[in-house]
């Protein structure tokens, strides 16, 4: 059993033990997006709380066919060549995470490319082609309810490196796009350095976010073509989704690191650099002036005869040799 097991079930418990710590890391992100973004758009809020849910959601499902496989039918070898019911949801739930956050993808490159409708229809048409391909996937799950007998299907075939395949080509597409207008911006005008700073560093987060789950795609579908009697390849279906989460909210949680990376450098006449930061938050400061009056009459003989000044230095005003009248004319 256990010679039949570790080349069937080995790579996929692996797999999804990591999906199951991306996870953790998605669920942080969630944390400090709403910790730190708390007056973003209520658009991206509803977003991110829908990745996390379709997340939430996903790795429970992933958990509950582990489990069925592994501990459930446990000593019951022929189990493993049947299609638990729990993958077709979790592939239904990958297409939706990749719908959410390759619709964000595709907005963002609406905005950059100054509205174009050809590069976001494009991109737009393929994450369309990739939830298309995952619905497909997932009913065939259940149609063919064994693996020999869906992966023998040139149906199978097509659905699964159709939807990777397309998730792959919007991830090059989102990743060039960006990179070329970008680019041209960049180009236009003098430009400050830490602007073009800034610029360099969203371009190189895009293309390697681009580049990570776009090998994942490839990947999956080399191991579903070549690697007959193993599921290693839906460990990485699964993985893929997690990828696309958590590349979504450091996108999204990334944005005030690149700002605090935009410090300004300048040279002066006589060489010396400032490095100026973000403006400091004005501070307020109260200061309280305290007064002390004493109305208490001085310790003199005659308390008709006194000064004003006696009220700040008696002992001033008894020694003085001219004691003036209130009637004078120095009184205030």
């Amino acid at each position: 059993m256990v010679n039949i097991a570790v080349p069937v079930m080995g790579g996929l418990l692996i797999e999804v033990f990591v999906a199951c710590i991306l996870y953790g890391i998605t669920t942080l992100q969630t944390l400090i997006y709403y910790q730190k973004y708390a007056n973003d758009r209520p658009f991206l809020k509803y977003l991110v709380a829908t990745v996390w849910f379709l997340e939430t959601a996903h790795t429970a499902f992933c958990v509950q066919f582990i489990y069925d496989y592994l501990i459930v039918d446990f000593g019951n070898v022929l189990n493993f060549l049947d299609i638990n019911w729990g993958i077709g949801v979790t592939v239904m739930c990958s297409a939706s995470i990749a719908l959410c956050v390759q619709g964000y993808y595709t907005w963002r490159v609406w905005i950059v490319s100054g509205n174009s409708i050809v590069w976001t229809g494009l991109i737009g048409m393929f994450a369309l082609a990739r939830v298309g391909f995952g619905v497909a996937s997932c009913a065939l799950c259940y149609v063919y309810p064994s693996w020999p007998v869906l992966r023998s299907r040139r149906a199978s075939l097509v659905t699964v490196s159709g939807g990777l395949g397309s998730a792959a080509l919007v991830d090059i597409l989102v990743a060039l796009t960006l990179t070329v207008y970008l680019k041209r911006r960049r180009s236009m005008g003098q430009w400050p350095k830490e602007s073009k700073n800034m610029i360099n560093r969203i371009l190189l987060y895009a293309v390697n976010t681009g580049a990570i789950t776009c090998s994942a795609s490839i990947l999956c579908v080399i191991l579903f073509a070549v690697q007959k009697n193993s599921l290693t390849f839906l460990g990485l279906v699964e993985i893929q989704a997690k990828l696309y989460a958590n590349s979504f909210l450091g996108s999204l949680n990334a944005r005030e690191h690149i700002r605090s990376k935009s410090v300004r450098t300048y040279t002066s006449s006589v060489g010396s650099n400032f490095r100026i930061g973000n403006p400091r938050v004005p501070m307020l400061e109260v200061y309280q002036h305290t007064i002390i009056e004493d109305d208490r009459p001085p310790k003199t003989p005659d308390s008709a005869h006194f000064d004003l000044k006696s009220l700040r230095s008696p002992t001033e005003s008894l020694s003085s040799p001219t004691l003036k009248s209130p009637t004078d004319s120095e009184f205030p």
